[in-house]
């Protein structure tokens, strides 16, 4: 395998490869199931005690 070659094939199939991950990862992200669990987890680090100083 040449180094053109090798180049070649990383550069085509890297950039699909990515796509298809960015694809799958922002699909995972704002699946309708998912927003109670991503509810959940932007207000855990929120509790009742969490006022300022009088």
């Amino acid at each position: 395998m040449s180094h053109d070659l090798a180049l070649f094939l990383a550069k085509t199939f890297g950039l699909f490869y990515l796509m298809g991950f960015f694809i799958l990862i922002v699909i995972h992200t704002y699946w309708p199931t998912r927003k109670a669990g991503a509810d959940r987890a932007a207000n855990s680090i929120l509790t009742s005690e969490d006022r300022p100083c009088p």
